[in-house]
């Protein structure tokens, strides 16, 4: 476990101010593949992107809190690039707004690399000049963070978001065995017989619920808010309970779910496609949980920090 990686980024990482007139979103877990039998957000396609649009249109900040792209079944962004164009021409309007910020997770961890974006784009222009215009564009515009803070000014107050993949074990330290495992051996697997992928967290509820837990204890005995991805779960604990955050993910049986702030309040968002009694089909977002005014967490967390250096 790497419990010194998320005091490091709490301590020393980027932080970004915001007050009662921001409005921000998060999304993980997206798992942008190749458009393949093996692609698991394929389906959610669409839902995606008319959740991107709303979130555009409304001018949201748009945080991608890890697992952005599928980079353990996929050697590269050749399939990539070409089959999600669309979106990242999407994600490249919210850069011009300066309303981009993204999170490193373990499936897409090789965006740490000094020599990721280099690498990508000389790649991707020897396929063609053009091929993976737009997904150029995004990388060499974009920093990816190992996590990031947000500060409450109204408070002075701040959050820590990471992916969450650091108290896990198996995907994070050892993430290049899972790395091999999926790639190789389970995504084939599952194409041809159906298996399941048991080194999946996010897979498997007996994991989802351990690395849950770590992470709600973390938030618990640091006395601080968390938010993550990582384990497709979704939390939002009531008040007075661990400050602990999951927007959940993006690869739902035709579903996506997201974390918004807005007017200095906390909310869970489920988007889905629903039936209108014509008989079409269309896209709705649906409030699950919340909205809890944001002060509210910070300041049980503060109080609880000052308890225990008194305790």
């Amino acid at each position: 476990m790497s419990v010194k990686e998320l005091e490091n980024i709490y301590e020393n990482g980027f932080t970004l101010d915001f007050d009662d007139d921001s409005k921000i979103v998060f999304i993980s877990d997206v798992h942008r593949g190749d458009g393949t039998y093996s692609d698991s957000f394929l389906p959610n396609r669409n839902i995606y992107i008319t959740a991107l649009k709303y979130y555009l249109k409304n001018d949201y900040i748009y945080i991608e809190v890890g697992d952005g792209d599928e980079l353990w079944k996929n050697k590269n962004f050749n399939e990539i690039s070409f089959f999600y164009d669309d979106i990242f021409k999407i994600l490249n309007k919210f850069n011009k707004k300066n309303n981009i910020y993204c999170i490193v997770g373990n499936h897409d961890i090789i965006k740490r690399c000094r020599n990721f974006k280099y690498k990508e784009e000389n790649a991707l222009k020897k396929i063609g000049a053009d091929y993976g215009e737009e997904f150029i564009k995004f990388i060499k515009n974009v920093t990816f963070y190992p996590g990031m803070n947000l500060m409450y000014k109204p408070l002075g107050e701040k959050f820590l978001v990471v992916h969450g993949h650091q108290l896990d074990f198996w995907n994070n330290e050892a993430w290049r065995i899972n790395e091999f495992l999926v790639r190789y051996i389970w995504k084939f697997l599952n194409g041809i017989a159906g298996f399941k992928d048991p080194t999946r967290s996010a897979k498997s509820k007996t994991q989802r619920s351990r690395i849950d837990i770590k992470l709600q204890d973390w938030a618990r005995d640091n006395c601080t808010m968390l938010l993550c991805g990582h384990t497709h779960n979704t939390r939002f604990p009531g008040l007075y309970e661990p400050p602990y955050f999951n927007d959940g993910c993006c690869v739902y049986p035709y579903a996506i779910t997201t974390i918004e702030i807005e007017k200095g309040e906390i909310k869970l968002v489920k988007w889905i496609i629903d039936a209108q009694d014509a008989g079409s089909l269309w896209v709705t977002r649906k409030n699950i949980a919340g909205p809890t005014k944001i002060a509210e967490y910070l300041n049980y967390a503060k109080e609880e920090r000052i308890r225990k250096r008194k305790s």
